[in-house]
């Protein structure tokens, strides 16, 4: 009875093992050839390449930067010798530091070489050509007329001159003042006088061949709180950071100083490190804070220079500095944009390590466009484009003097 039933037990889980058996192979025969694997094929053309997340479309067409770095599913923009959205050729006209480099005659730059201390320009047709036989070794500071047929130079040692260049004249200025900027032009140079009293601490102007001084404002204590920065009208002389500093979420109060020293308007910006410069008719000021409300990220800003000044103050979405930007018109600024930013970094460039792109804003409309990026990747800085568009003047980390071809 015990061998039967045993006998039993085992034909019984042999037949269930059999169905198992059976079912199994079934369920994976249907899974065979009803979940064909899908095959993808990398894109190898820009017409593969269109419908392809991360592709060319949208980032080529919205002007936004394509990465340089060889990506699956990417593909790199060839380079051009003139800026056409991608990756450009620069040229360097120096081999050396340079200072100042300033828009001459609307084509080519002048500029101080620290080098051999002697002053040049480059001109349209690429000739180097010295601004004067004179020598000024060791300059610490030199700034140009927007003419830059004269130019303030400070030494070491404390000695302070202003060169005319077509007259081949060199006048003295007392040892105490510094941060000189011209009138548009360069009739006169604004400054700050600084002396060891600081109630004597004066914001003042004089003819740029010494024949005549004025006192515009007592500066006292506050003298570190005041920027000289002529408008191209000459009506503003400078901004002091001196209003409210309490207006809450981070805002402070920017005076714009007058000719006649008096306060003529006020900007209300969104965090420190402010920086400005002057739109061609003064009808802008283009400014630069680290947003306190932003991780002190650097911020750029447009408000009105002219009538309500201050007006229609607008943030123009541009993680950059004012340092980096030059108007192309007054309407339109260029300016070299960090490709990645930091928090903090709006308080110190310095912090900042990646290389730039360089872009196209309309100030009016807020409209971007991306021009294009060095083939190498560098950081830029002293921006200036010919009057014809055509070319965009910079200096590199190096101090060295380029450019890129706009068109």
């Amino acid at each position: 009875m015990f061998e039967m039933l045993s006998y039993r037990t085992k034909r019984i889980l042999g037949i269930i093992a059999l169905f198992t058996f059976v079912i199994l192979v079934g369920i994976g025969l249907f899974l065979l050839f009803t979940n064909t694997p899908v095959i993808t094929k990398e894109p190898t053309t820009p017409e593969e390449q269109e419908n392809v997340p991360g592709g060319l479309t949208g980032a080529e067409q919205a002007g936004e930067r394509v990465p340089t770095t060889e990506k699956p599913g990417t593909v790199t923009l060839p380079a051009s010798q003139v800026a056409t959205g991608g990756p450009t050729y620069t040229q360097q006209l120096t081999a050396t530091p340079i200072t100042s480099p300033t828009l001459i005659d609307g084509a080519g730059i002048a500029f101080y070489s620290s080098q051999d201390g002697h002053f040049y320009k480059i001109d349209s047709s690429g000739e180097l050509i010295a601004l004067s036989l004179t020598n000024f070794p060791n300059a610490e500071s030199v700034v140009f007329a927007d003419t830059a047929n004269v130019a303030a130079i400070e030494f070491p040692d404390g000695t302070n001159i202003i060169y005319d260049f077509a007259k081949e004249k060199q006048t003295t200025l007392p040892s105490h003042w510094e941060n000189f900027d011209f009138s548009s032009d360069g009739q006169e140079v604004a400054s700050k006088s600084m002396t060891s009293d600081p109630s004597q601490n004066a914001l003042v102007v004089s003819s740029s061949d010494g024949s005549r001084t004025e006192v515009l404002t007592p500066l006292g204590t506050n003298a570190n709180k005041v920027t000289v920065n002529y408008s191209n009208d000459n009506n503003i002389v400078g901004f002091a950071e001196t209003g409210a500093t309490s207006l809450g979420f981070g805002r402070y109060e920017i005076y714009l100083i007058g000719s006649n020293g008096e306060e003529s308007g006020n900007l209300i910006v969104e965090g420190g490190n402010f920086s400005a410069i002057w739109s061609p008719t003064n009808s802008y000021i283009l400014y630069s804070v680290a947003q306190s409300s932003n991780n002190d990220r650097p911020s750029l800003w447009i408000a009105s220079g002219t009538g309500n000044v201050g007006a229609g103050r607008t943030n123009l979405g541009i993680e950059t500095w004012v340092e980096k930007c030059t108007f192309k018109s007054d309407s339109v600024i260029i300016c070299a944009v960090p490709n990645q930013v930091t928090n903090d970094s709006g308080l110190d460039h310095r912090l900042i390590q990646s290389s730039d792109s360089v872009y196209e804003i309309n100030i009016t409309t807020g409209t971007k466009k991306l021009l294009g990026y060095p083939v190498l990747d560098m950081q830029m800085f002293n921006l200036s484009v010919s009057d014809d568009d055509s070319i965009l003047y910079f200096t590199d980390a190096y101090g060295r003097l380029n450019y890129m071809s706009l068109k």
